[in-house]
């Protein structure tokens, strides 16, 4: 199951989400070579990781983490419009409510993409692509890999250009890459299609109750996913009981 990780259920996952973090330290600074986000603890935390900040894992039921990825608002600081601003030479970034932004996107292991039984990173997808929609966000933007930009052309996305390709990297032993910032559309159609297309129709997210929570096997809407979370919200003394009882 996609377990959806906010600042109303945060508390409910910390050895989950340290255990993210270095995993995504392991990926981007040990395999990727991105040496200038290194750190002597060996966690990935960046100025992108803050109360904003929303995280998709994928989990097993042995609690191991599969794959993941992070949503924050445009409304705040966005790797696009800081970091990577002067790229966004045809459009500038979007900076609205209900426009996000995508990034740290992994895949611990190869096997578990494309064509495996079950492949972790459809049902990444498709899990903030359900919660995208069920928060009213319109689009899903970010700094991407130009190989990844090709690949999207062969699904159903409404992906938009905000700049061309450009060269990144090179600096402190850092691999050279080739990028461009992008804008992904988020509706119905689209959503449903990309369903249709990687034969996913079930429900893929978690209730996202916490780290005692993670052997359910039982997808939910996003709407229910939504309806929990706005009730911990509200009602945080009732956190346990509701473990208990899913």
């Amino acid at each position: 199951m996609i377990h959806v990780i906010n600042n109303v259920n945060r508390h409910l996952y910390g050895d989950l989400l340290d255990k993210m973090f270095k995993l995504r330290h392991d990926i981007f600074v040990g395999q990727r070579g991105w040496n200038l986000i290194s750190r002597g603890d060996g966690r990935d935390i960046d100025q992108f990781d803050t109360k904003d900040t929303t995280y998709f894992l994928k989990v097993t039921e042995e609690g191991e983490i599969m794959a993941g990825m992070r949503l924050y608002p445009t409304t705040v600081p966005t790797q696009l419009n800081t970091i990577f601003r002067d790229t966004c030479v045809l459009t500038a970034p979007p900076e609205e409510p209900d426009h996000y932004e995508w990034s740290r996107y992994f895949v611990v292991d190869s096997n578990y993409r494309g064509k495996s039984r079950r492949p972790a990173n459809h049902e990444l997808y498709m899990g903030i692509f359900d919660y995208a929609l069920a928060m009213g966000i319109k689009s899903l933007s970010g700094f991407i890999e130009t190989s990844v930009f090709t690949r999207a052309g062969r699904l159903p996305w409404n992906m938009r250009q905000l700049g061309i390709p450009v060269e990144y990297g090179g600096t402190a032993g850092e691999p050279v890459g080739y990028g461009l910032p992008t804008q992904l559309m988020v509706d119905a159609d689209m959503v449903y299609k990309t369903k249709l297309m990687l034969r996913l129709l079930r429900p893929v997210l978690s209730l996202s109750l916490g780290e005692r929570n993670l052997t359910t096997e039982k997808g939910f809407d996003a709407k229910v996913v939504l309806a929990i979370q706005n009730f911990i919200q509200l009602h945080p003394e009732y956190t346990s009981t509701l473990v208990l009882f899913t």
